[in-house]
């Protein structure tokens, strides 16, 4: 999907590149207030359609103590892109330094209700919320800001983290990270850099600053012509326990042919000493201990630019002893009916599990994050065929 971005808020090619999926509009919005005073936009995306789930996730079912088979159909919002409502400005001071924020909140256009609240319910701006300073040199924000990891993930999955075929909810992912600074480079003939840093992923921080979840995050980035490159390396590290690490590493590419484009992600995150927490159960279990994880896609135009068909294949390994593996392929297009703006979407998945495999269709993986209150395993959706139809306008 194709996304314009204000220079502003940008503020350099290396935030666009990196954090593109995860901040992308569609259009511009509305700009309310450009002038002395600066500039403030209103923009938004709302998105809804058919969605059906059906199949049966035994091991799933063995870990929650529940049967969980059968069908499921609704009328639901945000399958391909989430629906949001966002707030974003910028000030020219002096010197070359510009201000600039952004506030963003997510929707639910079927029931008129807010998503992505955490553990305790609030929700009011949890998509993004942060201010920061651009210049010559760079820009720098702070506050609640894209994780790393899923920006880089939505940025090489042909479906961008949307629709029932989306390659992040087999993995588990933090979408945002709290309380978070980041320094995004200028660009250098293609190569640029992120460097971040969080006191504490998930939450405030504790008094005493007990089992904070520190986080730091190094990005960088080559894009030039038909070529894109990201790596990234993680590392969370909660304090008091230091020997349980959790490490992260990801590599992502895009090549564009012309005719087609083709995608590859590939990902190791391994929690250091893990086996002094993992009895070798669900109880224990959590995907964050020890997995490899990677997919393969294309997508292409069609009938000109009117329409693109795209289609992945991903594969999640289990490396502890549960196994708990799984893959899943999926195909998909979208028929645009106003440039980028407003579009018609369709797509299919199917899962298939190991023995112990938990995977399962979800077309939100941000809904079921860890830092939205989620637990650390994919089974926050419901069975292992999925699809969905659906329309997108963005404003």
């Amino acid at each position: 999907m194709n996304a314009k971005f204000h220079a502003q808020l940008c503020a350099g090619a290396a935030l666009c590149a990196l954090f593109g999926p995860a901040v992308a509009v569609a259009d511009e919005g509305f700009t309310l207030l450009d002038g002395d005073k600066g500039r403030l936009t209103i923009y938004g995306t709302l998105d809804g359609g058919l969605l059906s789930r059906s199949g049966s996730n035994g091991a799933y079912a063995a870990q929650a103590g529940s049967s969980f088979a059968g069908h499921k159909s609704e009328l639901t919002s945000g399958i391909e892109s989430e629906s949001r409502l966002g707030f974003k400005g910028s000030r020219d001071l002096r010197n070359g330094i510009t201000a600039l924020f952004q506030l963003e909140a997510g929707i639910s256009i079927d029931d008129g209700k807010s998503t992505l609240s955490d553990a305790q319910g609030h929700s009011l701006f949890r998509r993004k919320s942060f201010v920061g300073l651009s210049g010559g040199y760079g820009t720098v924000v702070l506050g609640r800001i894209d994780g790393g990891r899923y920006s880089v993930a939505g940025k090489y999955d042909p479906f961008a983290n949307g629709t029932v075929a989306n390659m992040a909810s087999v993995q588990v992912h933090g979408t945002r990270a709290d309380n978070a600074v980041a320094y995004i480079s200028p660009a250098w003939n293609g190569l640029s850099f992120l460097a971040a840093y969080t006191t504490s992923l998930v939450g405030q921080e504790n008094p005493g600053n007990r089992n904070d979840g520190r986080l730091w995050a190094f990005i960088p980035s080559y894009s030039k012509g038909p070529l894109n490159l990201t790596l990234d390396f993680e590392q969370l590290a909660p304090k008091g326990s230091e020997e349980h690490k959790t490490n992260i590493l990801v590599g992502g590419a895009s090549y564009d042919f012309g005719p087609f484009k083709l995608h590859g992600y590939w990902e190791s995150i391994k929690t250091d000493n893990y086996k002094d927490v993992f009895d070798g159960s669900f109880a224990t279990y959590s995907a964050l201990l020890n997995h490899r994880s990677w997919m393969v896609g294309a997508s292409a135009p069609v009938w000109g630019e009117q329409a693109r068909v795209r289609a992945s294949y991903v594969v999640l390994d289990d490396k502890t002893s549960l196994d708990a593996s799984c893959r899943k392929w999926g195909i998909g297009g979208v028929f645009y009916l106003f440039e980028r703006s407003a579009y018609l979407y369709a797509d299919v998945a199917k899962i298939q599990n190991s023995a112990n495999g938990i995977c399962s269709i979800q077309p939100n993986p941000a809904r079921t994050a860890v830092d939205s209150g989620g637990v650390g395993s994919p089974v926050g959706g419901y069975g292992t065929t999925g699809f969905d139809l659906g329309l997108s306008y963005s404003f």
